[in-house]
């Protein structure tokens, strides 16, 4: 590994500050039109930025604390889990005491209600996530329960799902599994019919620590995990098996948690973002640091820009950060995705390669059994390439 001053970004100032919230930044997202952010902080607030000139668009000031977020709507809509905390988020929470939380839906041009209040959860909600088709909503609780909500009415989609642990992060695969990180465990889960594909301990077998983030591949093959203090590494999780893919990637401070794991667009770079003040980013293909940037104070989230080229993060420091992605480390990345894409072309040709050869077999041996059928003979049931067994 590169010394820490050798690393592109180590010594980079910010591109752009946006600055307004009075406590830490809790989450942040892109919108797809490419031109705002939306925050949120436990300032009670949700905030809409302007990234061509750092801008405060819109602020919305909420009734209790807001700890999770996601768009909706293509953008047209905010979701946010909403409700009370005992001491605020600067002390320990017990999870088992009954705190009344609920989602909100707000249109982001007016910032009216849209539905709401969305209940079901006993205590605070940690995470949300959008299926891939957008039509589902999904949210997971310290309550232990994760509720699918129908994004087209907003209404509950049966009863909660009971997972058996705290949970800290649920997110979909492209192709509509949930993975679930636990406490305890890592679950994966097929929601049409609510049935738990996999579980296993993930960061928990190592000094059980918690599994915090989560993030899959584009192409399914691989689930990333990030774990708590105890275990302050990226994991790769196989998705074949669900066993451990090649070794955690280390580079994060010991005894710090890492809050928060995302991937680039391109399914290239994976950046987190830890309690020892840095978002990192690492090579997907060899799972190496190739560049830093360095908050003063604990950072709770990174999000990469829609074109890729830049990332935000926010925490502590009540600021939100804009980074520009080194040009170097932009072309390492430009050529694994060339390569990726190649590869998958690859595959792609083997498959279709494939299924033609397939296809000719059964119109090859449909036309065999057409021909002998005219003759009064019977084919014998197999390739039309091997013996064929006659009758008088």
């Amino acid at each position: 590994m590169k010394d820490d001053n050798q690393l592109p970004g180590s010594d980079q100032k910010p591109f752009k500050t946006f600055e307004g919230h009075e406590k830490e930044i809790v989450s942040i997202a892109t919108f797809p039109d490419g031109k705002r952010i939306v925050t949120i902080s436990t300032d009670k607030t949700i905030r809409i930025w302007r990234l061509e000139d750092g801008a405060e668009m819109m602020k919305w000031v909420v009734k209790q604390h807001v700890f999770a977020f996601v768009l909706a709507e293509n953008g047209k809509q905010v979701v946010s889990a909403e409700g009370e905390t005992p001491d605020g988020f600067d002390e320990d929470i017990d999870p088992d005491e009954v705190l009344d939380w609920q989602l909100w839906v707000r249109d982001v041009e007016s910032g009216r209600v849209v539905a709401g209040p969305l209940e079901g959860h006993t205590s605070i909600v940690v995470t949300l996530d959008m299926s891939p088709d957008r039509k589902m909503l999904v949210s997971g609780s310290l309550d232990r329960t994760v509720i699918l909500w129908d994004t087209s009415t907003w209404q509950r989609k049966g009863q909660p799902i009971l997972c058996g642990s705290y949970i800290n992060c649920v997110r979909f695969s492209p192709a509509g599994q949930l993975g679930v990180a636990t406490f305890e465990d890592i679950q994966i889960w097929d929601l049409d019919r609510r049935e738990r594909l996999a579980q296993f301990k993930g960061h928990h077998d190592f000094n059980q620590a918690a599994n915090f983030g989560l993030t899959w591949t584009r192409d399914r093959a691989h689930l990333f995990s990030a774990g708590n203090r105890d275990d302050p590494v990226i994991r790769s999780w196989d998705t074949s098996t669900w066993k451990q893919a090649g070794d955690p990637w280390i580079g994060h401070d010991k005894d710090l948690e890492i809050n928060h794991i995302t991937l680039n667009p391109a399914g290239t770079l994976l950046a987190s973002a830890s309690h020892d003040c840095t978002v990192r980013l690492w090579r997907f293909h060899t799972g190496t640091e190739v560049a830093r940037f360095k908050h003063s104070n604990k950072i709770y989230y990174a999000a990469f820009s829609v074109d890729g080229r830049s990332i935000f993060s926010g925490g502590e420091d009540k600021k939100i950060l804009q980074w520009e992605i080194p040009e170097d480390v932009l072309t390492v990345a430009q050529s694994d995705s060339l390569a990726s894409a190649k590869n998958e072309a690859a595959r792609g040709k083997d498959s279709v390669r494939f299924l033609t050869l397939h296809l000719i077999y059964i119109l090859t041996l449909d036309q065999m059994k057409r021909l002998l059928n005219v003759r009064h003979l019977k084919p014998f049931d197999g390739p039309a390439s091997m013996g064929l067994h006659y009758t008088s």
